[in-house]
């Protein structure tokens, strides 16, 4: 009978090397392909942002105050959200009765050296200023004109011209304008259309928003909701976003107050759902907020905006102040309005020079808290009750189509603030 022949000595220490050496290929891949995946989806997520410099279309002297980093300055960001309704943005069946990039909201975004404030300051669309020369996107110089404001960003886009470059050309010229009515130096700018906020407001799930009063609007936005709680999916988020008709008293002004509920709720929502918590659901919601913008090449950078949102990271929702410049209703025509000069001056003044605003001026914070000086009772000025603008008006109302079932309530939990029930 043979003898089995017996395994050498060393045989149990090489199966245990190459049990290490199996796991050490492993982990090599795993971390591969993890580094992988980061760096595509980095490279992803930064193709997906349409950078133009705006210098190219700006006219005339110019302070010179080049980005090159925002590290321990305050920084001056110029947000603007066009009403393009083309492709995707085609929401509510508009797009027949467009030809050119429109600008339906522009916001000043002023972060403290300190990082210890922001102030989203809104400009209404219907205020009268005077707007410069400006170069559109084919190389067109418009007039200097005193006219609405929103007239700097169409004189910039030119017509029949809705690319990003002509989203640029009305970006600059939407800065020059402001820079010349506040004198205020602009370091960046971004633009976001319809596509980009319903996205955003899908990616969170919805947002709770608190209705602070009845609208239903049904030839325009067909949107209908009753005054309370609402959880909106990013379709009736852009509706509650742009519409005037059928609530209040049909002006823009009010319109803004709504867009501040809004971009407060967002800002709620993303801090409570803790994105940076979930790499799926922070790349989904990169994804949808980039996918969609326009911006200058510095602020478009995906480091440079990781760089500012973690220097501001500690700043509380009461820190974040929502103002709306001050205004009063135009002698001249009751639909515009022009800027209140002592009032403006100051607030242009305390962001030129990196300081709280008045208080007078803020009209909200993030956390869903009116500021104090916004619930002092108010008086009704017949003046300030502006019919709808004739751009809207002689608008074609947008094909009827089918009314979006009424938004689910929101569930509630009692506050002494009924915009902070909403979840």
């Amino acid at each position: 009978m043979t003898a089995s022949k017996l395994p050498p000595r060393h045989s149990a220490k090489e199966l245990v090397n190459h049990r290490l050496r199996r796991f050490f290929y492993s982990a090599l891949a795993a971390v591969l392909f993890v580094t992988s995946f980061g760096a595509m989806a980095w490279h992803d997520l930064q193709s997906s942002v349409n950078q133009i410099d705006p210098n190219q279309f700006l006219i005339g002297n110019r302070s010179n105050r080049p980005v090159t980093d925002y590290d321990g300055r305050a920084v001056n960001i110029l947000v603007m959200g066009t009403d393009s309704r083309q492709g995707a943005n085609n929401i509510d069946g508009g797009a027949a009765t467009e030809s050119s990039a429109r600008s339906d909201t522009t916001m000043i975004m002023h972060i403290s050296a300190d990082r210890k404030r922001i102030q989203v300051v809104s400009i209404p669309r219907d205020t009268m200023v005077d707007i410069p020369e400006c170069k559109s996107a084919d190389g067109t110089i418009t007039d200097s004109m005193y006219a609405q404001f929103n007239t700097a960003f169409a004189n910039g886009a030119g017509s029949g011209d809705l690319s990003a470059r002509a989203l640029a050309a009305g970006a600059a010229c939407a800065i020059s304008t402001v820079e010349k009515l506040t004198d205020i130096h602009i370091d960046d700018y971004m633009v976001v259309d319809f596509a980009g906020l319903k996205n955003m407001v899908d990616a969170l799930g919805g947002v709770g928003v608190y209705v602070s009063e009845d609208i239903d609007d049904p030839e325009y936005t067909q949107l209908k909701l009753d005054k309370g709680c609402h959880h909106l999916d990013g379709s009736a988020a852009v509706m509650y976003a742009r519409v005037r008709h059928g609530v209040s008293d049909g002006s823009d002004l009010h319109r803004i107050e709504r867009q501040q509920n809004l971009m407060g709720a967002m800002m709620r929502t993303a801090m409570r759902k803790n994105l940076l918590t979930s790499a799926p659901d922070l790349y989904a919601f990169a994804k949808a907020a980039l996918g969609t913008l326009t911006t200058s090449p510095h602020v478009g950078q995906l480091n440079t905006l990781a760089g500012l949102a973690m220097s501001v990271r500690t700043i509380g929702f009461a820190g974040i102040e929502f103002i709306t410049a001050p205004n009063e209703a135009d002698p001249d025509d009751p639909n515009r309005v022009v800027l209140r000069e002592k009032d403006a001056k100051a607030l242009w003044k305390s962001l030129k020079d990196d300081k709280p605003a008045p208080t007078n001026t803020v009209s909200s914070t993030a956390n869903g808290t009116p500021a104090p000086a916004a619930t002092a009772p108010e008086t009704e000025d017949p003046a300030q009750e502006t019919e709808p603008s004739s751009e809207e008006t002689t608008q074609a109302p947008a094909p009827k189509a089918s009314s979006p079932a009424p938004a689910p309530k929101a569930s509630a939990t009692p506050t002494t603030d009924p915009a902070l029930q909403c979840k």
